[in-house]
């Protein structure tokens, strides 16, 4: 008997069940505009009003938590010195205390900022202001520790030594860190978003619960571990930090990145490219003779 003529474009296989939750903006569209170029995707990308409101709802709230950061320097300081005492705690472990929580009120608002920033991105068009502007948090550490060890460090020259030590390694300590982990190592630009819409053109990307990278394909070899995925336009992905596409996703469907994972070009939206592919398979089925 003659096998029957496959009709269908061959379609993957996924290699193991993974629980796949659909994650989205509100107000974000679930299919790019077909008339995207190279040339617009240079041109910043508009935000939602409720991805604004929400980024600024998170600026707002990181402003906050530098402010009470700073206070916390100027408790610590009023320590040092002796102008503020509470008697049921040791002194030095009041210092402690009150540089330990600087350090989290700061390192809290910088995340808060950051994904203020993933959301709502700025351009980068003036490269001083788009580094000032992602790397806040790294401001506000400095100001929430360098003024304290200038002060314990070069001013004060009667402190008791003992003290004077301890607090200057915990204040350096906790610059050190804080500004590590207010730094945005992956910042979004305008531009960079708007590239990556051009280029995924409506296309749904997958990524996991921790790290940075998003993915095209949910069967990526580096997703083989993963029970539980996020899917969700590329926008969405990048509002909750993950901002780099995965170097392999990119290879197998050509598209080019720096090294930061950012995409740096498009030839064609990604669309485009699979509906050709799809196509040119089809016409490969249809054109095998029956047996």
């Amino acid at each position: 008997m003659a096998d029957k003529k496959t009709t269908e474009a061959p379609k993957k296989t996924v290699k193991t069940v993974k629980k796949v939750e659909s994650v989205r903006q509100e107000g974000a569209q679930t299919t790019a505009p077909k008339t995207k170029t190279a040339t617009a995707a240079k041109a910043a990308t508009p935000v939602a009003a409720a991805d604004k409101a929400g980024a600024k709802s998170k600026r707002i709230i990181a402003v906050i938590f530098w402010v009470l950061a700073i206070v916390c320097e100027v408790l610590a300081l009023l320590v040092f010195i002796g102008k503020m005492d509470l008697r049921f705690i040791p002194q030095l472990t009041q210092l402690i205390i009150f540089l330990v929580i600087d350090f989290i009120f700061v390192v809290i608002g910088a995340q808060f900022w950051k994904k203020a920033n993933h959301m709502d991105p700025v351009s980068e068009e003036n490269k001083v202001k788009f580094w000032l502007w992602n790397n806040m948090g790294v401001i506000v550490c400095c100001f929430a520790f360098i003024p304290f060890l200038i002060y314990v460090l070069f001013i004060d020259k009667e402190a008791d030594p003992k003290m004077k030590k301890v607090a200057s390694i915990v204040a350096a300590v906790a610059l050190v860190l804080g500004i590590g982990l207010s730094y945005d190592w992956n910042p979004v630009s305008q531009e960079g978003l708007a590239q990556a819409e051009a280029t995924l053109d409506g296309t749904d990307v997958y990524w996991t619960q921790f790290g940075s990278v998003y993915h095209i394909d949910q069967n990526c070899q580096h997703l083989n571990r993963s029970s539980e995925l996020y899917q969700g336009d590329v926008a969405t992905a990048i509002a909750n930090s993950k901002t780099r596409l995965c170097k392999t996703c990119a290879k197998n469907y050509g598209i080019e990145i720096d090294a930061n994972g950012a995409i740096t070009s498009i030839a064609a939206p990604l669309n485009s490219v699979l509906e050709d592919a799809s196509a040119a398979a089809e016409e490969a089925v249809e054109e095998v003779p029956a047996a």
